[in-house]
Parts: structure tokens; C-alpha cells; sequence
């Protein structure tokens, strides 16, 4: 071989054993890092039970009480006889709490609850107002009402069918009527009136019953309590018991209206 090829081969083996030393020589590649652990999860929060007394002012236990609680949590309860109520599952927060009960002041406060603690609340209830007393129409309302007794064992009555216009052909009110009343019909708790006005009616008020007027012909006027208000055909009105009420016809026609009269029983 020549000098130049031994020179080749001697360049070509250095490269051969510098190479695979440094495979040799080169470290491991790098193991990943440990993976962090996971972080445990929040304990829940601890509920507690919270009892609730409601008494009046001289301490006397107040049964059927309505507790409402709003907050975090919602809930409704009712006192029972020795005027506790219990409230469960209640989370730490800030709560209002209401208390009510016929015939005392409805009464409202402020809670804040902690967990692990188990509070006991304690309210006493003012009496509200007396109600104010009967006005004369509702007295004799009570009054002139019948029995209880009476009123279930009232008839029926019977089933009615009629048409009003067929009605009025047969029975319309004479050029010199002033009003005519005709009864269409008797329940046990209402009486229906065809009413036909050539004068004006009187002005009254029912203390135990409601009406309802509807106009089926004719103009005219409805004293209502202290108005004075049109009537037309097919105008309605609703008058409540104790309520004055009067009828006044207008133009050449009369005016007719059909009167329903509900409250007590009707009885022929």
C-alpha cells in the first residue's frame, strides 16, 4: 500500500474509536421527575341541628309557630307543642330567621351559624293587635243570617232553561207599570230576577247578600256606593254586599236587567 492509503485508514480508525467512545461515555438520558401528589379534597362542611323555642310574653310555649330560614340553606318548620322546632342539616353561614303566628307580631332576626356548633335560639313573640270590631253591616249580616242548620238543609232548587228575549214577549211591563220583577229561577244559595224599570228603583244595600246586575235591554243609570255610573246592553256590574246600589232608566224604553242575588239560601 502507499504511504497516502496507510495515512486514509489511520484517519478512518481515529474516527471509528472516538465515536464509540463517546456512546460509550454518554450518560443515561434523564428519568422524568416524580409526579407532585394530589392535594386531599376540602373536608365537607359540618352540619348541625339547631333548636328553636318560641314562646309568648309570659313565657308560655307557642305551638304552630311558622319558622322560615333563609341563608345558605332553606327550610320552613312549625313549633310543636312545647314551642320547639329543630332545625337539621344547617351549614355555616349567615341566616335570617322569621317567626310568625296568627295573632303576634311577625318577627324577624339575624343568625350567623359555625360549624361544630350547635346553637339553641330562643324568641318570644309580642301579641299583635285585636282586630278591630264588626261594622254595623257585617253585624247584621251575623245576625240576620240563618242558621247553619238551615242553610244545609236548603232545597236545591230546580233546573231552569229559559230565553230571555222569548221571555219578554209573553211578559213585558205595561205602559203604565212603574217595575216589574219576574223570578227566573231559585237555588239553594242564589235567586235570579228578570227586573224591569219604567221609574226609578229604590237605592238599597244587602248586608247579607252579593249581586249581580247584567242589562239586557234599555238605557239607564247604577248608583254604585257614591258613583253614578252608564248602563247599556250587555253592561255588567258586581255589587258587593253592604254596598248601596240604585236603578234609574233613561230614554223612552224600559229598562230591563237581570238580577242574580247570592248568599243566602232561597226559599220560596
Amino acid at each position: 500500500m502507499t504511504t497516502r492509503m496507510w495515512s486514509y485508514l489511520a484517519v478512518l480508525l481515529v474516527v471509528t474509536v472516538t465515536v464509540a467512545g463517546a456512546q460509550q461515555q454518554a450518560p443515561p438520558p434523564a428519568a422524568p421527575p416524580p409526579s407532585a401528589p394530589r392535594a386531599a379534597p376540602p373536608p365537607a362542611p359540618r352540619a348541625s341541628t339547631v333548636t328553636v323555642t318560641v314562646t309568648d310574653e309570659s313565657g308560655a310555649p307557642v305551638q304552630g309557630a311558622t319558622v322560615t330560614v333563609t341563608g345558605p340553606v332553606t327550610r320552613t318548620v312549625t313549633t310543636v307543642a312545647n314551642g320547639t322546632a329543630r332545625l337539621l342539616g344547617m351549614r355555616s353561614g349567615a341566616y335570617r330567621l322569621r317567626f310568625e303566628h296568627e295573632g303576634f307580631i311577625t318577627l324577624e332576626r339575624d343568625v350567623t351559624m359555625r360549624a361544630g356548633a350547635v346553637p339553641e335560639i330562643d324568641v318570644t313573640l309580642s301579641p299583635g293587635a285585636a282586630p278591630p270590631p264588626p261594622t254595623v253591616a257585617e253585624t247584621q249580616a251575623r245576625e240576620n243570617a240563618p242558621p247553619e242548620s238551615e242553610r244545609e238543609q236548603a232545597p236545591p232548587g230546580d233546573p231552569r232553561y229559559i230565553t230571555i228575549v222569548d221571555f219578554l214577549d209573553k211578559n213585558l211591563i205595561g205602559g203604565r207599570e212603574p217595575s216589574k220583577h219576574d223570578e227566573l229561577g231559585c237555588t239553594a244559595s242564589a235567586r235570579t230576577t228578570l227586573l224591569q224599570l219604567r221609574e226609578s228603583g229604590k237605592e238599597e244595600a244587602r248586608t247579607d247578600a252579593d249581586e249581580v246586575l247584567y242589562v239586557v235591554a234599555g238605557e239607564g243609570t247604577l248608583r254604585l256606593g257614591n258613583r253614578d255610573l252608564p248602563l247599556s246592553s250587555s253592561t255588567t256590574a258586581i255589587v258587593p254586599r253592604g254596598t248601596v246600589r240604585g236603578l234609574t232608566r233613561k230614554g223612552r224604553n224600559p229598562l230591563i236587567v237581570l238580577s242574580v242575588v247570592s248568599g243566602p239560601p232561597c226559599t220560596k
